[in-house]
């Protein structure tokens, strides 16, 4: 009597796996396409809205031009190079108390500054 066995052999059962992971790996790669061309769409559809549209008056061109235009900031450093602080500041009261406190150094004047808050009470903390 001959026995015959139906068993898959290595070599089917290895090319079935290889098969199902190439089919997994392509429905992968068909996904990350679908969300790309999703993402790619949201964002154009972001950055329409947010471009600025052309207003339709002159007033409101005017208007939007002022508001597109940069407040220029003065040079800190012109500023502080002279010494002086800015006009109806605490420091200012504090360096026009005495004209000897403006010959000190930087360090010597903060130093003497923060003196001079606790004693008048300007801090927050006592």
């Amino acid at each position: 009597m001959i026995q015959t066995s139906i068993e898959p052999s290595l070599p089917l059962s290895i090319i079935i796996l290889c098969y199902i992971a190439t089919g997994a790996l392509v429905l992968i790669l068909l996904l990350l396409f679908i969300m790309n061309s999703r993402l790619s769409a949201l964002s154009a559809k972001l950055s329409r809205s947010s471009r600025p549209t052309k207003p339709e008056t002159y007033e409101a061109y005017e208007a939007y031009e002022a508001s597109q235009t940069k407040i220029e900031s003065p040079n800190v450093a012109e500023k502080h190079d002279t010494g002086e602080a800015p006009a109806g500041t605490h420091f200012e009261e504090f360096l026009n108390e005495d004209r000897e406190r403006r010959k000190l150094t930087k360090k010597e004047k903060f130093k003497a500054y923060r003196e001079w808050r606790t004693e008048k009470g300007l801090n927050w903390s006592k």
